[in-house]
């Protein structure tokens, strides 16, 4: 057994340097060649095989599916109303969410845009327009096109930060823009449908909020010196 001579460490009769300070072995006691000393560890990498995320989405599947299948069918034989189709809603959307990602293998963001627009739209007019008797009124008029407006921008940013890396403030004015434009055609929206003035004030309030800190944050972005103190502050 031997010890380092600059820090004291013990070392492995295999060591060719202190794994503490890097000070170099020289052990004249030790019989044969450093290279012919076993290793206390291998050399080798041994990839553990991951988990087979398909198996395991396959499962999650069919616990997911089995209840709504028993909802859907007890509700069509006793013909309660429609209320399993909240469940079955729900359901999707979450499948959608969490689950589905798992059988692409790599993730595939157009894809998962698509479905989770759909899902959010079936789910909004299942929960919500059912239950009011101007509630598709309500969905066509007003829900569905802000849902459609919203994934738009969505869709927009994504083909924006894919075709080149964008600098993290140019992300965040992006999305201050989309929120103040949402805001503003959510606001108008509500208006025409329910006749609710205030809302379009409300989100003139958001818009201009939006727009302040937009302004701000191109400025930072058009400042060399700004950019890099709010670099080194945030860590970013």
């Amino acid at each position: 057994m031997s010890y380092c001579v600059n820090c004291g460490v013990e070392l492995d009769d295999s060591a060719k340097k202190c794994a503490l300070c890097s000070t170099p072995v020289i052990n004249p006691n030790i019989q044969g060649k450093p290279d012919e000393t076993p290793a206390p560890f291998s050399s080798e990498e041994h990839i553990p095989q991951g988990i087979k995320k398909r198996f395991i989405a396959y499962i999650i599947s069919m616990i997911i599916l089995i209840p709504n299948i028993v909802c859907f069918l007890t509700n069509a034989i006793f013909k309660g109303g429609f209320w399993s189709l909240y469940v079955n809603t729900s359901s999707f959307l979450i499948w959608v969410i969490f689950v589905f990602p798992f059988f692409t293998g790599r993730l595939k963001p157009f894809l998962m845009w698509g479905l989770d627009t759909v899902g959010v739209a079936a789910y909004v007019y299942f929960f919500f327009a059912l239950n009011h008797q101007s509630g598709k009124d309500w969905y066509f008029q007003c829900a569905l096109p802000f849902i459609c407006i919203v994934s738009l921008m969505v869709l927009v940013y994504m083909l924006w930060t894919k075709c080149k890396k964008r600098h993290w403030l140019l992300r965040s004015v992006l999305i201050m823009a989309d929120i103040a434009v949402s805001s503003v055609v959510l606001g108008a929206l509500i208006r025409n449908v329910t006749n609710f003035k205030s809302a379009f004030d409300i989100s003139m309030i958001i818009f201009v909020s939006c727009a302040v800190l937009v302004a701000f944050l191109v400025y930072c972005y058009s400042s060399k010196h700004m950019r890099r103190w709010l670099s080194k502050r945030f860590f970013v």
